[in-house]
């Protein structure tokens, strides 16, 4: 049977992840800070709940190690993520380190603990949910971009390394999605404006975002599919957007950009 371990798995897309793959007859380790929150997935087949906070160094190594002692994982899913959005002026320090904790450091320390298991097997996966702000900068979005840049950099290095050892390492880019995934700081002062043209940008003409069950579809795919390729947006609005932003290049879009946030 194979075997997923997903961090973050206590809701959104880590939750949707873990339920589709359990559908599809995999194993599932789904971790997680608040352990309540995953109760409903104990009920599902093959799913096994371990407790996780990647802001823990000792508790990954802890979790991570009796994983890897008592299943052959297969795929990696690094989806734990704290999220903020302020101008940088106003950005509280400890949100700043706390951003930078859970999405950066939590997730290469996370990624180190599967490295040597994977390049023994010689086969397997490693997908992180990293953000179409990895991609695309927007305002209000320095902290929590720059961390989300700093995991794609991360996996685009990581892809040369783990190359030869046949293992796969895949970038997972949502862009606004419809989750119970919470904010804690969402500061649009001096930006109201821009915020609203913005969030209309990303709906890209709908009236809702996607539900995290595409981005699971999308994720399933990318952890099967043997396919050389790093960047996965996983809807079809992140795959319109993504476009955009790729054929347009950065220079041509900044300003294109700029126009329909400030109305210029």
């Amino acid at each position: 049977m194979k075997t997923i371990f997903i961090t973050g798995a206590s809701s959104g897309i880590g939750k949707e992840t873990a339920k589709y793959f359990s559908r599809q007859g995999w194993r599932v380790i789904a971790t997680m800070r608040n352990l309540k929150k995953g109760e409903d997935l104990k009920d599902l087949p093959n799913v096994v709940i371990m407790p996780l906070d990647v802001s823990d160094s000792q508790q990954i190594k802890e979790t991570c190690q009796k994983a890897l002692a008592d299943y052959d994982v297969d795929v990696l899913l690094n989806n734990a993520g704290y999220g903020v959005m302020a101008p940088l002026e106003r950005m509280p320090e400890d949100a700043i380190h706390k951003v930078f904790n859970t999405d950066v450091l939590g997730t290469m320390l996370v990624t180190q603990q599967f490295i040597p298991h994977f390049k023994k097997r010689r086969a397997g996966a490693i997908l992180t949910t990293t953000s179409l702000a990895a991609i695309i900068a927007l305002p209000r979005d320095s902290v929590y971009g720059a961390a989300k840049r700093a995991q794609q950099g991360m996996l685009e290095s990581l892809y040369y390394e783990m190359k030869p050892f046949n293992v796969f390492v895949k970038a997972m880019i949502p862009g606004g999605t419809k989750t119970n995934f919470q904010t804690p700081i969402n500061d649009r002062t001096g930006y109201e404006e821009a915020a609203a043209h913005q969030q209309e940008y990303l709906l890209h003409g709908n009236e809702e975002f996607p539900g995290p069950e595409e981005a699971a579809q999308v994720i399933y795919g990318a952890a099967t599919d043997e396919k050389d390729q790093i960047n996965y947006p996983t809807d079809s609005v992140c795959q319109a957007l993504y476009d955009q932003y790729k054929s347009m290049g950065l220079e041509e879009f900044k300003k294109y950009f700029t126009k329909l946030l400030y109305r210029q």
